[in-house]
């Protein structure tokens, strides 16, 4: 374990194309958000849930610090928390995340990149937000988003990144609407 490496659970989105609280599904016995946190605390020094202001979780939450509609809103908003850790971050809506993906990333990470993260499930593109975010980030990370950039895959396609092959393909699913759901569940 890295003591400057910290860990966020991205929950800050609206779940509008799900209709409810992704952070609140259950799959693996308790709220997807409970269930990360758990998993995180071993691999980090703390563990954050990234979102909104009005948020009832009941870990520490890093609320929203921009006026951004983005998940680059909840990686700027740990940087503004701690501009000194490195940030381990793991969306909400990958219900596949576990432990062996964990320590396989922080196997792998390359501390003098920007960032170390999986390809994206064509390979083609970095997956940014499962993914360890370097402290060095930060000043190029806001003068991006100063610049008026708002999309993390882009910020990491125009900076010094590692990306890693995925262990499994269906690693890094997302489950974003009632039908992906359903379908995933029927797995």
């Amino acid at each position: 374990m890295s003591k400057m490496l910290n860990g966020l659970i991205l929950c800050g989105g609206k779940s509008t194309r799900m209709g409810k609280d992704k952070s609140l599904i259950n799959y693996h016995g308790k709220p997807q958000r409970d269930y990360l946190f758990d998993l995180l605390r071993p691999f980090c020094n703390q563990v954050f849930i990234s979102g909104s202001r009005n948020s009832k979780a009941s870990q520490t939450v890093i609320p929203d610090h921009f006026d951004l509609d983005s998940p680059l809103n909840g990686i700027l908003s740990a940087f503004h928390f701690d501009p000194f850790a490195s940030w381990l971050i793991v969306p909400v809506d990958m219900p596949n995340v576990d432990s062996k993906a964990i320590e396989y990333l922080i196997n792998h990470r390359n501390s003098q990149k920007t960032a170390t993260c999986f390809l994206d499930s064509d390979r083609q593109n970095p997956e940014p937000l499962f993914a360890i975010w370097e402290a060095k980030a930060k000043p190029m990370l806001f003068d991006f988003f100063n610049s008026g950039g708002v999309s993390p895959r882009k910020f990491l396609l125009e900076n010094d990144l590692y990306a890693l092959k995925a262990p499994s393909t269906s690693l890094l699913r997302n489950v974003n609407t009632e039908e992906e759901l359903r379908a995933f569940l029927k797995l």
